[in-house]
């Protein structure tokens, strides 16, 4: 049945959001985020060699950074047209140079790698502020070197205040004075207590609260003189945040849990599309927009809406562990959806089981290791988190022991393969065709059309005879000898020896008739031949020849007895040696 043109654009629109999805984290990811501070690797050092040489060199690079980003703003806003010119690049490019060698200056180890960049900006200016407002001592007051000689105390506060730069005892800048780590994770406490004090200096513009309540990347874009016109009472600051960047911050929320309402109404009105590919990429779909729309959020929020402080790290962490928590749920979906589009030629076999585990298994691993990866981006201590990731696998595994024998024993049925998807079996006191091989267990359907489920732990340990691998198949039957005296028992086995023998599928040499019962009235024969097929078909098809022929013969001895009545009390009983052999044969198909 054709499908409808609206239909159709809907199944087409699938993998098309899916190739921009994957765009679109790249851009995040890779090109849309601003390099924080410049190129560290082209950076002259840090002048770091004792506490007189770091607070110097930091307020000295802080100080020109601030005002080159300063000019840079009013030239770009005196300037027409809605792009930066080429005077305030250059002014940024060599703020930001700045910045970063004053960003060398602070002990950054601490910080979570989801906020370093931001933190390492925002900390730089923030320290800047608070400095520039405190009264420091004279250089000659702060230990420096002597004579060329590099001090090793460990540490030097600035009086009055808990502000520290410490002395690196262990890494590659062993030896280096930075300002602790300790400090760093207080700047924004000091700030507050500070900020209303006047500049040291002389200078009216706090350049930290100027970056906090703009948007961008340092420097303010063109339509910041929207929000310039906007009424004063936007400007208003609510927990280190202005009002508009609040509203902006609430619409953006808004605009991304749309898309993602969006994106699922269309997968479940396609019901996931009828092609492989567009099932593929629409069990991708809902998530992977959920990873998007958080990175986006982090993207808005950081580097154009501009949240600073406690804030910005709350929502950029949120943000990044939605993402990766998303596209651990995309890569376990992918995996389970890809294992069941996995075809074989038969698909209850153990292979098609094997192959399927090895694909969610794959799947398992991958989102394992990125759901640690994303632990550690995020700041939360590898160390305790595999511990408890080995005390967690050491009590599924306590746990989930059943299950997990099962599994060995699958993988033990997959190498030995003593059964296949199809085979006769018999196991135990039991006969069936095998129907399913999967990994917890074996599925049988018995001679009585029932279905046995078998653990693949004890199957595994148990006796099986393939009964479809054997090249031949036994005859095997009982039956009543007319003949009462020796010499006649002797006559007549043998000429049901030769009976059996003579037919084209009966091995030759395999025929054997041995007497049974010898010392009652009426003793009986037991014929053993193999019968050369292997498809019980063709088994069933020649020992019912076999039967009816010595009926027959038995029948036709009967009639040339002068008298004697034709009745089935003068032919031969088959019997099989095993009770239930007939029903089988007649109930196996």
């Amino acid at each position: 049945m054709s499908m409808s043109p609206r239909r159709l654009l809907q199944e087409a629109a699938i993998p098309l959001i899916c190739a921009i999805l994957v765009i679109l984290f790249v851009s995040f990811q890779f090109l849309a985020t601003p390099p924080a501070l410049g190129n560290l690797r082209l950076l002259a050092p840090a002048e770091t060699s004792s506490p007189r040489t770091t607070l110097e060199d930091f307020r000295n690079n802080a100080r020109r950074a601030a005002t080159l980003l300063l000019e840079a703003y009013r030239e770009n806003a005196a300037s027409p047209g809605l792009f930066w010119s080429e005077s305030v690049k250059d002014k940024v490019r060599e703020a930001e140079t700045l910045l970063a060698r004053a960003a060398r200056a602070i002990d950054l180890r601490d910080i979570p790698p989801v906020e370093l960049e931001h933190r390492r900006l925002e900390a730089t200016l923030l320290l800047k502020e608070i400095l520039d407002r405190l009264p420091l001592p004279e250089a000659s007051a702060i230990p420096g070197e002597i004579d060329g000689a590099k001090p090793t105390i460990p540490g030097w506060s600035i009086p009055g205040t808990e502000i520290r730069i410490s002395r690196v005892t262990e890494g590659p800048r062993t030896g280096e004075y930075l300002f602790s780590s300790e400090t760093v994770q207080r700047l924004d406490d000091f700030y507050r207590l500070i900020r209303d004090q006047p500049d040291t200096n002389g200078a009216t513009e706090d350049f930290y609260d100027f970056f906090s309540q703009s948007p961008g990347h340092l420097l303010p874009p063109k339509w910041y003189r929207l929000i310039e016109a906007l009424p004063a009472s936007f400007r208003t600051e609510i927990n280190g945040q202005a009002v508009w960047q609040w509203i902006g911050f609430v619409l953006v929320l808004g605009l991304a849990a749309l898309a993602v309402f969006a994106v699922r109404r269309l997968v479940r009105t396609t019901g996931g599309g009828s092609g492989t590919v567009t099932s593929l990429a629409a069990t991708v779909l809902v998530p992977g927009m959920v990873a998007i729309t958080a990175l986006f959020i982090a993207y808005v929020a950081d580097y154009q809406i501009n949240l600073t402080g406690r804030v910005n790290d709350i929502v950029g962490a949120t943000a990044q562990g939605i993402a990766y928590i998303a596209l651990v749920w995309a890569v376990l979906k992918l995996a389970n959806a890809l294992a069941g589009h996995l075809t074989f030629s038969r698909s209850e076999s153990i292979d098609a089981h094997l192959a399927r585990a090895a694909v969610r298994i794959a799947g398992i691993a991958i989102a394992l290791a990125l759901l640690v990866y994303g632990a550690s981006y995020l700041g939360i201590p590898l160390a305790g988190l595999l511990a408890g990731l080995g005390v967690g696998g050491l009590a599924v595994a306590l746990a989930a022991k059943p299950t997990l024998e099962n599994f060995i024993g699958g993988l033990i049925l997959y190498a030995d393969r003593p059964v296949r998807v199809g085979d006769l079996c018999r196991f135990g006191n039991l006969e069936g065709r095998v129907q399913e091989i999967g990994i917890r267990s074996t599925r049988i359907r018995g001679l009585d059309r029932s279905l046995i489920t078998i653990p693949n732990a004890t199957f595994v340990n148990m006796n099986i005879i393939n009964l479809t691998n054997r090249d031949r198949m036994p005859y095997v039957r009982t039956v009543g000898l007319r003949a009462t005296d020796s010499i006649a028992i002797r006559r007549e086995v043998e000429e049901i020896s030769t009976i059996v023998a003579e037919r084209p599928r009966i091995e030759p040499g395999s025929v054997q008739v041995r007497l049974r019962d010898v010392h009652e009235e009426k003793p009986k024969a037991e014929i053993h031949a193999l019968i050369m097929t292997s498809k019980w078909d063709d088994f069933l098809q020649v020992q019912q020849e076999i039967d009816l022929m010595l009926r027959d013969t038995a029948l036709a001895a009967d009639l040339r007895e002068e008298g004697a009545p034709a009745d089935a009390s003068n032919v031969y009983s088959l019997k099989d040696t095993e009770e239930d052999e007939k029903p089988k044969a007649s109930s196996v198909s």
